[in-house]
């Protein structure tokens, strides 16, 4: 390997003096997992990426892609790491097409400004009508004309995540449950590989492919097989009418036969989440101070037309009173998204609080979900372990954070203990549990994610073609991929 100043004069030639960071205090600011990189990098495009990534293969130097910063908690400690590629120039929204709800952006651009855009652009297009009493240049169009779009995506850390880091995380909430997932969105993909070669896969319409879909390939590989660079996604019309439910029990068996019991019927939410009182507390909700939390709370999230939100909140209300709920509060429009705001940023606002956060995602069979939650929260609660417990209750995903002081050694042994029990449990009713976010000298007592599936002999052979030199985010994946 050439003396590392020399490269880094070539990498500098490629984006620029002033988008190298090679000082040690300035590169202090990316570090992985108390891993300090020799040099941080601000590419402008994908030339610029495959060019330095050409230089990071032929000089075997590991690199850890990064956007704004909102996932790096996930994944294993990295074997090593010498570059640190940001993203945040990369921030153009290249087609914005809203006529035929699409969109093409590179991975820079924030999720929160791809909203914004879009809700101020129109989604219908003007349908000319020529017969005998219309005159030719005359239009018509729903009511619903200009009324925006938007990305059917959900993630955590809405507010400061990059679009790169959503689909590479595969980052998911609440209103999955309704829009399903980000690879779900995915229409194509141009990436660099690790070799430095531009690949793209996919394109603009849903039927673009014959055999396998390739561009799904990158969603959720944590940047182990390659930097993902501009993506094309399907886009929604915004509801109509959004509407936000929230009901408290003082029972946990009360809280979650209201969930089934909306399931059982023909009403569709976009999100039905099962927390406990700590969790709703820490959203500090201020859009329904009439409502009072018992010990769990149901948060129903609608959004759909006028008519079928309204019947929605009708009959919801009727079950939730049929069942002894204790407050029932609703609200709406702009105050409905700051409190799915606020349960995105959830994570974000307890590691502000608690600087030993350790959460948790738990994935299991639908049917499971009732008893992973008491499970987990009977578990917590034994071993006087404060905790934040949410559940995504129609998709089979439960969220729990460990609210810790970093400095607390007997809690934290106390910690790890739980998550392997959580662990184990998940795995025998046919689910896995991967840690989302740790301090670095505890994510070594853990199985960071979970145990390994069927499917790791496939993933390890795909990293070894497509990365045979191992330099793309080097252990961070699943088996230390």
């Amino acid at each position: 390997m050439a003396d590392f100043k020399d490269i880094a004069e070539r990498l500098a030639g490629i984006v620029g003096h002033e988008y190298i960071k090679t000082d040690p205090e300035a590169v202090n600011d990316y570090v992985v997992d108390k891993m300090e990189p020799k040099a941080v990098l601000f590419p402008e495009n994908t030339q610029q990426v495959s060019q330095v990534v050409e230089i990071a293969n032929s000089e075997n130097l590991s690199i850890v892609v990064r956007g704004s910063g909102s996932k790096m908690a996930m994944g294993n400690p990295p074997k090593s790491l010498a570059l640190v590629i940001c993203t945040s120039r990369m921030n153009k929204m290249i087609d914005v097409d809203t006529a035929n709800l699409t969109i093409t952006v590179e991975a820079g651009v924030k999720f929160r400004d791809i909203q914004a855009r879009l809700a101020t652009q129109e989604d219908r297009c003007y349908l000319p009508l020529e017969d005998l009493s219309t005159e030719a240049d005359e239009e018509i169009c729903s009511d619903r004309s200009h009324s925006g779009s938007f990305l059917p995506i959900d993630p955590s850390s809405a507010d400061t995540a990059t679009i790169g880091g959503v689909i590479a995380a595969n980052s998911s909430g609440p209103r999955r449950l309704l829009y399903n997932l980000p690879r779900d969105m995915i229409l194509g993909v141009r990436l660099v590989t690790p070799t430095g070669a531009i690949a793209g896969a996919g394109g603009k319409t849903a039927k673009n492919v014959s055999g396998y879909d390739t561009s799904k390939l990158v969603v959720g590989s944590m940047g182990s097989l390659g930097i993902l660079c501009e993506m094309t996604l399907k886009l929604l019309p915004l509801p109509e009418k959004m509407e936000t439910m929230l009901i408290s029990f003082d029972s946990f068996k009360d809280a979650s036969e209201l969930a089934d019991r909306v399931f059982n019927s023909r009403l569709i939410p976009a999100a039905i989440e099962v927390m406990n009182r700590t969790t709703y507390t820490s959203l500090k909700v201020e859009d329904a101070p009439e409502f009072e939390p018992d010990q769990y709370v149901v948060a129903v999230g609608l959004e759909a037309f006028h008519k079928a939100v309204n019947r929605m909140v009708n009959e919801i209300g009727k079950m939730a009173g049929t069942l002894g709920a204790r407050s029932q509060a609703s609200f709406e429009g702009h105050a409905h998204q700051r409190f799915w705001l606020a349960v995105s940023d959830l994570d974000s606002t307890l590691a502000g609080k608690f600087l030993g956060l350790v959460k948790a995602k738990l994935n299991y069979p639908i049917l499971e979900w009732k008893g992973i939650f008491e499970f987990s929260d009977r578990i917590l609660s034994e071993n006087k372990i404060e905790h934040a417990i949410l559940a995504h209750a129609g998709s089979g995903i439960c969220l729990i954070s460990l609210l810790l002081d970093q400095g607390d050694s007997a809690s934290m042994a106390k910690a790890v203990k739980v998550m392997g029990q959580l662990l184990g449990h998940s795995h025998e009713k046919g689910g896995n549990l991967v840690i989302a976010k740790a301090p670095t000298d505890v994510k070594r007592n853990l199985k960071i994610w979970g145990e390994q599936g069927t499917d790791f002999i496939i993933m390890k052979r795909l990293k070894e073609q497509l990365d045979p030199l191992g330099i793309m985010s080097p252990g961070r994946f699943v088996g230390g991929l």
